[in-house]
C-alpha cells in the first residue's frame, strides 16, 4: 500500500509540472491543424536562438538596421533571405513560467527542430530542393554568426554595402519596412552560402510554405536545447 501511495503522488506531481508543456504543445498543434504554421510561421516577443548546419540562399541575402521592442527599444539587424534551403534547424526559446496563486514553475524550454541529414547536404543539394525549404525567411537578430559565409556576386550584379534600406534588392528578400535612405546590405547579386548559422533573435517570420522534414516540437524543464 505504501508503494502504491508513493506511485500516485509522483504521477500527480509529474502531471502538475507538465501542465505548461501540455498547454504549449496543444496551442502549437491547433495552429498546425488550422494551417497557421504551414502558411506563416511567426515567432515574436520571447528571445530565442535559431541555428542551422548549412544554409543556401540562391537569391542572396539582404540586411538593414532595425529597432525591436524586447523589454524596451533595442537595435537589431533585420536579415532577409528570399528563398533558403537549410540542412536542419533548431529554434530554442527559454521562458520562466508563473501561474496565478500557484506561483513560479521555474524555467522551461520550447524546442522546434528538424534534424540535419545524416550525410551533410551540400549547398547545391539545398538549392535543388533537399532539406528544409523556406520562402522569405526574415530574422530580427541581436547577433548573427556563422563559421563561414560566402556572398556570391558578379560585375553585372554586385553586392552593395551601404545600399538604401528600401532598395528593390533588399525588398526582394522579404524585408519590406526598411527606412528610406538608411544603411543596408544588398547581397542579392548571387547565391549566399552559410555554414553553422547561429542567430540570437527576437522575431522570425516565414511568408509562404515551409517544409520541415521530421518535425519535432518539445518542452523541457530548464534551459535545454534541441
Amino acid at each position: 500500500m505504501q508503494e502504491e501511495t508513493r506511485g500516485v503522488t509522483r504521477w500527480r506531481r509529474s502531471a502538475f509540472l507538465a501542465l505548461p508543456a501540455t498547454v504549449a504543445i496543444g496551442a502549437m498543434a491547433t495552429a498546425m491543424v488550422q494551417g497557421a504554421l504551414a502558411a506563416n510561421l511567426s515567432l515574436t516577443s520571447v528571445p530565442f536562438t535559431l541555428s542551422s548546419k548549412t544554409v543556401a540562399a540562391p537569391q542572396g541575402i539582404g540586411a538593414v538596421m532595425h529597432t525591436v521592442d524586447a523589454g524596451g527599444p533595442k537595435g537589431a539587424a533585420e536579415v532577409g533571405l528570399a528563398k533558403a534551403g537549410l540542412d536542419g534547424i533548431c529554434v530554442h526559446a527559454v521562458q520562466s513560467v508563473n501561474l496565478p496563486v500557484i506561483g513560479s514553475l521555474g524555467t522551461w524550454s520550447l524546442n522546434i527542430s528538424s534534424p540535419a541529414a545524416a550525410t551533410p547536404l551540400t549547398s547545391d543539394q539545398l538549392v535543388a530542393g533537399a532539406g528544409l525549404q523556406a520562402n522569405k525567411l526574415v530574422l530580427d537578430a541581436q547577433a548573427l554568426k556563422a563559421s563561414t559565409a560566402t556572398l556570391h556576386a558578379s560585375d553585372g550584379s554586385p553586392n552593395v554595402i551601404g545600399a538604401a534600406a528600401d532598395s528593390d534588392g533588399i525588398k526582394s528578400t522579404g524585408i519590406t519596412d526598411g527606412t528610406p535612405g538608411q544603411f543596408g546590405l544588398d547581397a542579392t547579386g548571387g547565391r549566399t552560402d552559410i555554414k553553422n548559422l547561429n542567430a540570437d533573435a527576437n522575431a522570425a517570420t516565414i511568408s509562404g510554405a515551409i517544409t520541415l522534414p521530421d518535425l519535432a516540437i518539445g518542452i523541457a524543464h530548464g534551459d535545454k536545447g534541441c
